[in-house]
């Protein structure tokens, strides 16, 4: 963030909390003053059947010195230097426009219409409120410089992440199977981590490594597995025992071939999602059509050594 939108931060910030400040204050002196005319309407009308004012109809001129010195009074109980009452006349006397200050108030008397003028002070810029002021440009500096270390945070660990994903991206896929929690992941994505049970899970280790090794053979579902490879998955299972993930008697990896490498490709499936060009190096490849193509058809591993496994806990 450049010192220009710093700057430019913090005068929007200032500015909005000063006009909510100066919307609520406003506001609030208005209502302030709008409740004291009433209370003040009240005491004159009760007060006017002692005033001398004048009356048209019966010619009397009324003592103006006694309304001032009753307005003076008046305004001395009141104690305020944001409303005072400026005149109080009978509406055919009063001749002068009102100020911008200046509000009107017509109360009924037996002796006809009387005019009561308030003046009305609504000065904004007071100690009070500039204080209040000073409060929110420190507050606009300090909330701008801790949302600039907000952003500049977010953008460091984006930057960071970008770099990550583009040296992840640089290096060559992983398959990661890891006998600890018995799973199945990749580099790219090393929290996506797929369960397998164990007789998939031996199987598949079992393959890798003796596919690794016999990179032309043909493994046939209408043909028994190799015993290397049998003796490979029995390997595989007995350290999975030694790791606690089970005690039970050892599986026939010849039984239900075609379930435990089911179980294998759907696992390989959801790591492999975002993938689909690795797969041929880490899937063992389905059989096609029934019969004779079926019993021809060939589950090893034809292109693992091209592949990049690793075994967390062998």
């Amino acid at each position: 963030m450049s010192k220009v939108q710093l700057s430019s931060m913090v005068a929007g910030l200032f500015f909005v909390l000063s006009l909510l400040f100066y919307v609520s204050v406003i506001e609030k002196k208005q209502q302030a003053n709008k409740q004291k005319i009433m209370q003040i309407e009240k005491q004159i009308a009760l007060d006017l059947p002692l005033l001398d004012l004048s009356n048209e109809l019966l010619r009397h001129s009324g003592d103006k010195g006694a309304v001032l010195n009753y307005i003076k009074k008046l305004n001395t109980h009141i104690n305020s230097d944001e409303l005072t009452v400026f005149a109080i006349s009978a509406k055919h006397e009063f001749e002068s426009p009102l100020e911008p200050n200046q509000v009107s108030r017509t109360l009924k008397s037996n002796s006809g219409a009387v005019l009561v003028v308030f003046e009305i002070d609504e000065a904004y810029l007071t100690t009070q409120t500039l204080s209040f002021h000073f409060l929110f440009f420190v507050m606009s500096v300090l909330i701008s410089f801790w949302l600039k270390h907000v952003f500049t945070y977010k953008l460091t660990q984006d930057l960071l992440k970008s770099e990550d994903q583009h040296t992840a991206a640089q290096l060559p896929l992983t398959l990661i199977i890891d006998l600890n929690n018995k799973t199945i992941s990749i580099n790219y994505k090393s929290d996506l981590q797929v369960s397998l049970a164990n007789k998939p899970l031996c199987f598949y280790l079992a393959l890798v490594e003796y596919c690794s090794h016999h990179s032309d053979i043909l493994l046939y579902h209408s043909k028994n597995v190799p015993d290397e490879l049998i003796e490979l998955a029995n390997k595989y299972f007995y350290r999975l025992v030694e790791l606690g993930h089970t005690v039970r008697k050892r599986p026939n990896f010849n039984n239900s071939l075609e379930k435990t490498l089911s179980e294998i490709r759907a696992a390989l499936d959801e790591v492999l999602i975002e993938y689909p060009d690795q797969k041929e190096l880490y899937y063992p490849p389905k059989a096609y059509g029934e019969g004779s193509r079926s019993r021809l058809h060939s589950y090893a591993l034809t292109h693992i050594v091209n592949g990049n496994v690793e075994i967390l806990g062998k």
